[in-house]
């Protein structure tokens, strides 16, 4: 649950950050698209900068400081961005917290160290269930809160969350210590090379990062494209693009909770091949939408395909919306799907049926 909360906090700014932007005097509609790609994806990309880090400092120092520490900063850092009147102030509290935002790898090894053994499976789905609540609840929240207090507020808001995470952290965690130190002349950039020269590795690397960047780059543009293209007002904007947001996280929650049920009837290849097909023509389909729950219903139904493929993107959009206009996002995201679905029946379905026959 705490983990969650800390989900909320990153991600709950996706669906009002454009019109907060505007707030903050960029009114240019291009400019606002480059400015909300780069707000939102900065974090996430720092995040994964800083991530191994972390990791490491929770192995000399113990995950419980570390943690308190990642927890403090970020509550400030998040509470700070309610007082800022520029983007660029802005950018730079969002820059610092993806720098200490690399909490995630340090839960996942505390799982591991005080989880039975044959509790494992299940502790690391309670842990992805929490952090998948903070994906779906977090713009939710966000929208809500920004709609009937002001932009500004949300940001107090997930400051507040996220100084109940860590007193959490120091109430009920207990003073651990990673029984395997970490040997230190290994760099980072050595373990990454080595995971890397193993070709299915690579693979996935190649198709997490495919999926991942179709599936977060439509957001930071979602609220202005339906705001100018579909003729809202600010007023409900933001809490609907939260409801929008919530819809497609349930529907992936379901697919990824099924998996199992349908790797009985189909290999892994064919259901990701498939799925991420199936993505691509779900966001052309979106951007053929008249209406805004039209745009929801298939964005939903697009959720629930992604789910089966389980930060560079938004700001990659961005820059597309800015240069070509919001409705070109959807078709790139359509097309980074394509590609991976290419991709995938290429390196997986082929060579499997090839070997098979």
């Amino acid at each position: 649950m705490l983990y969650g909360f800390g989900g909320i906090t990153i991600i709950g700014v996706v669906s009002f950050i454009p019109l907060f932007l505007a707030e903050l005097g960029l009114h240019d509609q291009g400019q606002a698209a480059m400015w909300a790609g780069i707000v939102s994806g900065v974090t996430p990309l720092m995040v994964a900068l800083s991530a191994p880090y972390w990791s490491r400092k929770a192995n000399q120092w113990g995950p419980r400081k570390v943690m308190m520490l990642i927890l403090f900063i970020l509550m400030i850092t998040v509470g700070a961005c309610a007082f800022t009147q520029t983007p660029m102030q802005l950018l730079i509290l969002r820059i610092l917290q993806g720098v200490v935002g690399g909490y995630v790898p340090i839960g996942l090894a505390i799982i591991v160290l005080i989880t039975p053994e044959n509790k494992v499976p299940w502790a690391m789905g309670l842990y992805q269930a929490s952090m998948v609540m903070g994906l779906v609840f977090g713009p939710l929240m966000g929208g809500l809160v920004a709609d009937f207090l002001g932009y500004r507020a949300p940001f107090l808001v997930f400051s507040a969350l996220t100084g109940i995470c860590m007193l959490g952290i120091y109430f009920l965690m207990p003073n651990l210590q990673f029984k395997h130190k970490v040997d230190e002349s290994v760099s980072e950039i050595s373990l990454i090379k080595y995971f890397l020269s193993i070709p299915r590795v690579r693979l996935l690397v190649g198709m997490l990062f495919l999926c991942n960047f179709g599936i977060t780059g439509i957001g930071p543009i979602l609220p202005l494209y339906i705001k100018h293209y579909m003729h809202m007002t600010d007023e409900f904007v933001a809490t609907i693009v939260g409801i929008i947001i919530f819809g497609a996280g349930v529907f992936s929650a379901l697919a990824s909770i099924s998996i199992g049920k349908v790797t009985q009837r189909l290999t892994m290849p064919r259901i990701i091949f498939t799925a991420t097909w199936a993505v691509g023509s779900l966001f052309i389909l979106q951007y053929l939408m008249p209406s805004i729950w039209g745009l929801g219903v298939f964005r939903a139904i697009a959720g629930f395909f992604m789910g089966f493929i389980t930060p560079l993107g938004p700001v990659i959009s961005g820059v597309i919306a800015r240069a070509f206009g919001y409705g070109a996002v959807f078709w790139s995201t359509a097309t980074i799907f394509f590609v991976a679905s290419w991709f995938v029946y290429r390196n997986l379905v082929m060579s499997r049926e090839s070997s098979s026959s």
